[in-house]
């Protein structure tokens, strides 16, 4: 079984206002002046474009683009004056060539990357704009987000940072701190910023689930729920902050209240995997292995190639002493995950100790729990003692013995007098056998 139930809900938010208005009317798009571009208010010239710089088209009129400024200049502007941002990189290609100390031209081209799906390359352009000495804040925190997505979450925070002491103040620059930190481990100073943010006027359903998140990483539980329940009225039909509250609730082992909630998720959103397997998990706690295989059945119709859910449903089906059964899952939960560790060790663990002589298999047993406890480094005590069980099964007592003993050198305090036993009985010559 995997033990990890709750999960966290990160929510990003991307700031792309190098040069774009706050608010786009649906109909708007961005254009970029091929060269010294004149404005016009009809009749007279009011201001002069620079070469690449982005402007918004609000209307048209037959060859002509009504255009309005970051700084809120608005006139009219000759269409083949322009072109689409998306297909501006051209211009700033040739303004970087004549001028490639001028950061504002990378912070543009930037824009271009942006809007075209072009990752790799907007991380370059960011880079080469502060390199040339960008103090642009806008820079800093989008840099940051991309470092974000790509899980840099150390490289994301320090350019969240050097935002922050350029002048941007606002909610969304500290919910994205706030989710990086979250991602570190950083708990209370993720609620920190969380907390900034709501103060800074975002009162969204995420910012509260955002600081839920963190209150349970940082074990305060009962904040948690406030703010799942803040959430929950801002969003009474979101399905995913109800199972939020649920791993909250199970978390706390309060099972009828986690139920409760698994059901409300179930209702929203039938469909919801994520719901199904925790409540598995939750069945497999209360010591109800049908009711979580029910549940795994349900996560595999609709995640057929989810390794974990088989292994999960295997633990439970060797509970139930179905072993055929369970070791077809942990089969099947290897052939889609071949270095699930989890799945290796359950493997050998059934395949050494399994009460039914024609399922045992001790030469199978050893391959599985050395791949296991390679996969692992030989550092968790439960591969090692599938290990020591699987040479039992092979005869090999010698080596059963050595690895048991190894297994009770690490294995926690409240384990090791049951390991005594098992180490006891391969010490007599004797094999283990599973006694579900």
């Amino acid at each position: 079984m995997t033990r990890k139930v709750s999960a966290v809900s990160l929510v990003f938010v991307w700031t792309v206002g190098l040069a774009v208005l706050a608010a786009e009317p649906m109909q708007s798009f961005e254009v970029v002046a091929r060269g010294p571009t004149p404005v016009t208010d009809g009749q007279k010239q009011i201001a002069t474009l620079e070469p690449g710089q982005i402007v918004t088209v609000l209307a048209t009129d037959r060859d002509q683009y009504w255009v309005q400024t970051a700084q809120k200049l608005a006139g009219w502007v000759a269409q083949n004056a322009v072109v689409r941002l998306e297909q501006a990189q051209p211009i700033y290609d040739q303004l970087i060539r004549a001028n490639p100390r001028q950061p504002v031209n990378y912070e543009r081209r930037a824009m271009v990357w942006l809007r075209t799906g072009q990752e790799d390359e907007l991380l370059a352009d960011y880079d080469a704009a502060v390199k040339a000495g960008s103090k642009n804040p806008v820079v800093f925190l989008n840099r940051g987000i991309q470092w974000a997505t790509r899980g840099e979450f150390e490289k994301a925070v320090s350019d969240y940072d050097a935002a922050g002491r350029l002048g941007i103040d606002d909610a969304y620059l500290f919910v994205n701190r706030g989710v990086a930190r979250l991602a570190l481990g950083q708990a209370d100073k993720a609620i920190e910023d969380f907390s900034t943010a709501i103060k800074r006027g975002n009162h969204s359903a995420g910012v509260y689930q955002n600081r839920a998140s963190a209150y349970l990483a940082a074990h305060q539980e009962i904040k948690a729920l406030d703010d799942l329940a803040q959430a929950i009225e801002l969003q009474p039909k979101n399905p995913a902050l109800y199972n939020q509250r649920a791993g909250v609730w199970q978390a706390m082992e309060k099972w009828d209240e986690a139920l409760a909630d698994f059901d409300r998720t179930l209702k929203l959103d039938p469909k919801h995997v994520q719901a199904y397997s925790a409540r598995g998990f939750l069945w497999f706690q209360r010591n109800e292995p049908a009711k979580a295989i029910a549940d795994f059945d349900m996560v595999i119709k609709l995640n057929p190639q989810g390794a974990v859910a088989y292994n999960n449903r295997g633990f439970n089906r060797q509970m139930l002493g179905k072993y055929a059964e369970a070791l077809a899952d942990y089969d099947k939960a290897i052939e889609l995950a071949p270095k699930y560790i989890l799945a290796h060790q359950n493997r050998a663990w059934l395949l050494a100790t399994c009460p039914d002589d024609k399922l045992r298999n001790g030469k199978q047993a050893v391959e599985s729990a050395r791949t296991a406890c390679e996969l692992g480094q030989w550092k968790e005590w439960t591969d090692l003692k599938s290990l020591a069980a699987a040479y039992a099964e092979m005869g090999d007592f010698a080596q059963a013995v050595q690895w048991q003993t190894k297994v009770l050198d690490v294995a926690p305090e409240a384990e090791r007098a049951d390991e005594q036993k098992v180490l006891k009985a391969f010490q007599e010559k004797q094999p283990w056998r599973d006694a579900r």
